[in-house]
């Protein structure tokens, strides 16, 4: 039996009622801070981005759902017009962003991530920037720096998954996409990552194993190779479904861990990920929002001022 036929039935959960409004908030100033604090002990959140509650035993088998329908949606046929391209399925669109991801220079001095945090129509947008040397000094913009750009005096802490790696491991990681997922699952099972339930069991691994592909092809600074490997790793799972065509690119549709309805907006020719309202910080935990974060994550050489 495939490992994920187990907990099929549990994506057929109904999505839970949106979170109040003053729990937003909180939830999004928890985010904010992570990503401009990197060495603020953390906790493991999950759910939405106002939640940021620990995983209970319930939580963990429902964590083990990442579900997913797998279709496209036809466009409208006129019978006096020239024939229509199939739109892609969305198995289609994350190998392509895999073969385009591969043709990307791992070149630059600084991995830079900017994130709009966009909370809902009408909400105002913020900001937040990050700049991650290859020796792991960090420079931050946002709320707390008051728009400035501001060098934090610890390294940038990296989670895959839940547990820690360095630098040097996301640059070295497996190319292959099971081998890729494999030591994802290994690093989480040999570590000593709790969860509100204790240690995390099986199905609980396979969802942070999830949780770590899918930071790889968001937001850390990991090799190009690599990237594409995540692509094709996540274009294993059962049933991602592509909604069609949307600003930036092909808009994806899943559960996530704990069986709330996800999604992600990646452009196929370019392998970026530019829009989601799923985010997992550089050091772990993981957050969702009614509205969306818009992302940019990139190599470059310039460090504003």
């Amino acid at each position: 039996m495939d490992e994920y036929d187990e907990f099929t039935g549990i994506a057929t959960l109904l999505a839970k009622p949106g979170p109040s409004q003053e729990t937003v908030d909180e939830g999004r100033h928890r985010l904010h801070n992570a990503m401009l604090d990197p060495a603020k002990p953390r906790t493991r959140r999950t759910g939405w981005l106002a939640g940021g509650l620990g995983l209970t035993a319930t939580a963990a088998a429902a964590a083990a759902a990442i579900a997913i329908t797998s279709s496209g949606t036809s466009p409208a046929h006129n019978p006096n017009s020239p024939p229509q391209a199939a739109p892609m399925t969305a198995r289609q669109v994350l190998l392509s962003a895999a073969t385009a991801a591969e043709k990307v220079p791992d070149k630059g001095a600084y991995w830079y991530v900017k994130e709009l945090d966009i909370d809902g129509p009408g909400a105002a947008p913020v900001t937040t920037e990050h700049w991650t040397a290859r020796d792991g000094k960090v420079w931050v913009r946002g709320l707390k720096t008051e728009g400035k750009v501001e060098k934090l005096t610890l390294d940038r802490r990296w989670s895959l998954g839940g547990p820690d790696v360095t630098f040097a491991q996301l640059q070295h990681l497996p190319v292959d996409p099971d081998r890729l997922k494999a030591w994802i699952a290994d690093n989480i099972k040999h570590s000593d990552v709790r969860t509100g339930a204790g240690r995390p069991d099986a199905a609980m691994r396979r969802s942070m194993t999830f949780e770590g592909l899918y930071s790889l092809i968001c937001t850390l600074p990991t090799t190009s190779k690599t990237r594409a490997a995540a692509f094709r790793a996540i274009a294993a799972y059962p049933g991602v479904k592509n909604s069609g065509r949307t600003p930036g690119g092909q808009r994806l549709e899943m559960r996530s861990p704990q069986g709330d309805d996800i999604w992600l907006v990646v452009d196929p020719a370019t392998s970026k990920v530019v829009e989601t309202n799923w985010q997992i910080p550089p050091d772990g935990g993981t957050y969702m929002t009614p509205g969306s974060f818009k992302l940019v994550s990139q190599w470059t050489d310039v460090l504003p001022k």
